[in-house]
């Protein structure tokens, strides 16, 4: 759910900008269905339920400021999931393609400051999942999920399994592998990181 999570509704701008006064809104009541193919939708006031389209359970919930709809322009997609509104209800600011396209032209800078990073990550996703080898995808993610304390607490094997693209059982076999070269701990539901150098560079094959 976490993975999923992280593909939905990822970054925030304020709706109140300049560049986006023009923009269409609409009113929600609570529980109703927010259609969104074809557009960008950004939650002025409320907040918004995303839950899978099928099973109906919650992924995650998102506050004014947040994005969200199926927009391949910006490359946002709902994949499994569909938006409701809050218990309050909410109010959305949308945006079909041209409203887009001119908040594009208005300001391309801050366009690409909030899609890059998303870009890079894509990017670096498929890397894994088609060429490199199984150690160094997942002391990659290992490097990429750690606190500042170099602990990475709250994601199970599971799910770094999924992010990666691999079978759970190949993760916890390269677990054990890192484990027994001493660059990582595993305690309980806990990893901490040993040697991050040697692991960054383990990355990197």
């Amino acid at each position: 759910m976490k993975i999923l999570a992280s593909k939905v509704g990822y970054f925030n701008i304020d709706s109140s900008r300049a560049s986006l006064e023009a923009a269409s809104t609409l009113s929600f009541v609570p529980g109703q269905l927010i259609p969104c193919k074809n557009l960008l939708c950004i939650v002025k006031s409320g907040w918004v339920q995303i839950r899978h389209s099928q099973y109906k359970y919650v992924i995650k919930q998102i506050v004014p400021g947040g994005v969200f709809g199926e927009m391949p322009l910006l490359g946002q997609t709902m994949l499994v999931t569909e938006p409701v509104a809050g218990a309050a209800g909410s109010i959305i600011t949308t945006m079909d393609t041209d409203a887009v396209k001119e908040w594009i032209a208005v300001e391309p800078i801050k366009v690409l400051e909030l899609i890059g990073p998303r870009l890079v990550l894509s990017e670096r996703e498929y890397f894994q999942t088609q060429c490199q080898l199984a150690d160094s995808a997942v002391a990659d993610i290992l490097l990429r999920l750690a606190n500042s304390h170099k602990k990475i607490e709250g994601t199970t094997q599971a799910e770094i399994a999924e992010q990666i693209g691999m079978y759970r059982e190949t993760v916890n076999a390269v677990l054990n592998e890192l484990k027994s070269a001493g660059l990582i701990d595993i305690q309980n539901k806990s990893i901490t990181i040993l040697d991050h150098d040697a692991l960054a560079e383990l990355s990197e094959l």
